[in-house]
């Protein structure tokens, strides 16, 4: 059988045209219809309630009323009171205290050393029998007056008036007598005090830094013997922000400075002083004032003593405010704002600050008493957004 060729050129006839197309359509709407059917009878999931997602935070409960400033700083250390001890007299070292050493303490008044003291002894001695001497012209002096007034007196009955009557009654005499024997008597008191100086005592209860002689040692009137600082009383030097002074009191005519707490960073040993006056400077490197701080009994601190050369803290107290809530500085966020809970949701107010340091801040207005604020992080805070409550600090 011969099939005739197809010409791919030639159109197609119309009904072959719709027939093409009306299978399409059939085509087409039957696989919609199964989507469809699909779509209608396929199994419905079980339907979840809604859950919220409300972040846990840490929260404290805050109460207004009155509260102190208290200024921070860091201060030195330094000796109240230090002092070079000198020997009076020139001389050699006998023998030492036992107190008498480096890191020791001495009494206020009791001996530190005492010299070789035979010479001084001796010099007392030839000055007393001076003085034994120049009483006993004295009373020889005293005789002669009397016999010089018996023989004016027979002058006089004679009528012979022209002889000076000083010079006859020997007054001039009489009064080298008596300044001899002042004489006599102020060197034999020098001997005695020079006697007494062969002893060194200390001036004050001290703590001895350092010691520059020995038994033996031979020591002038220019030589330092030793290092004491009074253990009474240290100071310390710090520095605070010029802006700072306007919170302390200074002493003065109103009453004492401000009350410090004086902690060590070394020893966590704590003693309280106060403010002894302001340095008129500042100091070079930070444009700090400078105030000098007392520091009662240092050595007496517990757990340790606090030493000579220590870095410690201070706490200063201030001037105190009324009415006002105290946070912790990481309470207070960006733009002087806080976060606040109420009813479960989070509140961001405006927070006017009154004072502010590394740890606290005293709020004079914005918050409360009894309002519950937050006080740990956020990682996106929203105004109304809810919030979990966890442990109250």
């Amino acid at each position: 059988m011969i099939i005739p060729e197809c010409d791919s050129t030639k159109p197609l006839p119309p009904k072959v045209k719709l027939l093409v197309v009306l299978l399409a359509l059939l085509f087409l709407g039957a696989g919609i219809f199964v989507a469809v059917r699909f779509i209608k009878t396929r199994p419905t999931p079980p339907q979840r309630p809604l859950v919220v997602i409300a972040p846990l935070v840490e929260t404290t409960t805050v109460t207004a009323g009155p509260q102190t400033a208290v200024v921070q700083a860091l201060g030195t250390v330094v000796p109240a009171r230090q002092t070079l001890i000198r020997s009076e007299v020139a001389g050699v070292v006998r023998e030492t205290s036992l107190a008498f050493v480096p890191g020791g303490t001495v009494v206020g008044g009791s001996p530190l050393l005492r010299l070789v003291d035979e010479d001084f002894r001796l010099a007392v001695t030839s000055r007393e029998a001076e003085l034994e001497n120049a009483k006993a012209a004295l009373e020889l002096e005293l005789g002669y007056q009397q016999v010089a007034r018996h023989e004016w007196e027979l002058l006089g009955i004679t009528g012979n008036a022209g002889e000076s009557p000083d010079l006859a009654l020997r007054k001039p005499q009489l009064a080298q007598a008596r300044a001899k024997v002042r004489q006599a008597e102020a060197a034999l008191d020098q001997a005695r005090l020079d006697l007494k100086r062969t002893t060194v005592t200390a001036p004050f209860t001290a703590l001895v830094l350092e010691k520059n002689v020995e038994i033996g040692s031979r020591v002038s009137i220019t030589d330092t013997l030793a290092t004491l600082v009074d253990t009474r009383e240290f100071w310390v030097e710090a520095a605070i922000p010029v802006d700072r002074l306007s919170w302390i009191t200074l002493p003065g005519k109103d009453g004492p400075g401000s009350k410090v707490h004086i902690r060590s960073q070394a020893s966590g040993a704590e003693r309280t002083g106060r403010i002894l006056r302001l340095r008129g400077d500042l100091e070079e490197q930070g444009r700090l004032a400078r105030v000098q701080v007392s520091l009662p009994a240092p050595l007496e601190a517990t757990p340790a003593p606090i030493l000579l050369g220590e870095y410690v803290r201070l706490e200063i107290e201030g001037t105190r405010l009324e009415n006002v809530i105290r946070l912790p500085r990481a309470a207070l966020r960006e733009n002087d704002t806080v976060w606040t809970v109420h009813n479960a949701t989070l509140a961001i107010r405006p927070a006017t600050v009154a004072w502010r340091d590394t740890d606290t801040v005293l709020i004079s207005d914005g918050l409360e008493s009894g309002d519950t604020v937050v006080t740990s992080e956020l990682a996106s805070p929203i105004d109304g957004m809810p919030v979990s409550l966890g442990q109250e600090k």
